[in-house]
């Protein structure tokens, strides 16, 4: 048997979890320019794919100024699961979320959201 890396991701134990690449959100950023920041999202989509790790996407009030998912999410990842959110602002306050990624029994989470302060910083501290 090979042995594994411990310093590396491990993709048979990670799951993908990409929070709220939204199109009205992408409008806030302003520490990167709009089409480089919707390339490395579309990116970590494609790599999820490739990689075949259980990917699942999220979004904040899609039907209002958050704006719906960038369509290159799942059009690079046609097995990305979507999971509605009710109304949460935390990804992680959704039940059908926790319990989503719960019932791949991965332990690694790859987590990449659109703002660090609310999309990714909430979830990570609540899954830790």
């Amino acid at each position: 048997m090979t042995e594994f890396n411990k310093w590396m991701i491990d993709p048979k134990d990670a799951v993908m979890l990409l929070v709220d690449h939204q199109s009205g959100l992408f409008q806030l950023v302003k520490d990167i320019d709009l089409p480089k920041l919707r390339a490395n999202a579309a990116a970590l989509s494609k790599v999820a794919h490739l990689a075949k790790l259980p990917t699942f996407t999220t979004a904040s009030v899609p039907d209002g100024p958050n704006g719906p998912l960038i369509p290159e999410i799942h059009g690079n990842n046609p097995d990305a699961v979507y999971i509605p959110r009710t109304g949460q602002i935390n990804a992680w306050d959704n039940p059908k979320w926790v319990e989503a990624i719960e019932k791949t029994g991965r332990k690694t989470l790859i987590i990449a959201g659109t703002l660090t302060s609310v999309c990714m910083a909430l979830p990570t501290l609540s899954a830790v």
